[in-house]
């Protein structure tokens, strides 16, 4: 009899080869994807307070800008953590509706009814979004349409250093004005006038 983490890791086993087929290779709870300006994943969360006997787990997907990496002096040739990524939900928030889900592996019993489900997600879900998005252009769109990711303020920043790698410095005043507005008078607005400042000297050369 498996325990629940070696169901676990069965499941990860045999999404494997049909990820695969995708484009994605696994890369220890991860399912990662490569373009030449983007790195995509498909994160496998364990959650720390599992009940006696079972492992739960959600899904998360992310997608991570290589220019964006490079601007932080982070290697580009590797995608960063799911949570380090540029746009990130968890594949439960792409269903309209839907909370925020987590699934129990206990036995076969309860494999049986998971495992289904979630590749069905997975290949239906965030399998698409990720290659459907997996470039600059395919972040703004996801940070500009319904599904945005999480928090607003680090997309601000993310949108404002791939604005200025694209050379569309008239879009900048707008990013930043929204940035202070949501992070004045917060713990945020040193760090977010740092920012500014950051971007100004690296592209505009204003000191």
């Amino acid at each position: 009899m498996l325990s629940p983490d070696q169901l676990f890791q069965r499941l990860l086993k045999e999404l494997r080869p049909t990820l695969a087929e995708q484009g994605f290779r696994r890369k220890g709870q991860n399912f990662v994807i490569e373009s030449t300006e983007c790195w995509g994943q498909i994160n496998f969360q364990k959650s720390l307070h599992s009940a006696a006997g079972e492992k739960d787990f959600t899904v998360n997907v992310a997608i991570a800008a290589k220019r964006i990496l490079s601007f932080y002096g982070e290697p580009t040739a590797q995608p960063p953590r799911y949570y380090a990524s540029h746009w990130d939900i968890r594949m439960w928030d792409l269903i309209p509706g839907k909370l925020d889900r987590w699934w129990s592996l206990s036995d076969e019993r309860s494999y049986e009814l998971v495992s289904p489900e979630v590749t069905k997600h997975i290949f239906e879900l965030a399998v698409p979004i990720i290659r459907n998005h997996l470039s600059e252009e395919g972040l703004f769109q996801l940070w500009d349409g319904k599904n945005p990711g999480r928090f607003e303020y680090p997309t601000l920043k993310y949108k404002s250093i791939l604005l200025a790698e694209r050379g569309e410095f008239e879009k900048l005043p707008t990013i930043f004005e929204r940035i202070q507005e949501i992070c004045r008078g917060g713990v945020a607005e040193a760090g977010a006038n740092e920012h500014i400042g950051l971007v100004k000297r690296h592209y505009l050369q204003i000191h």
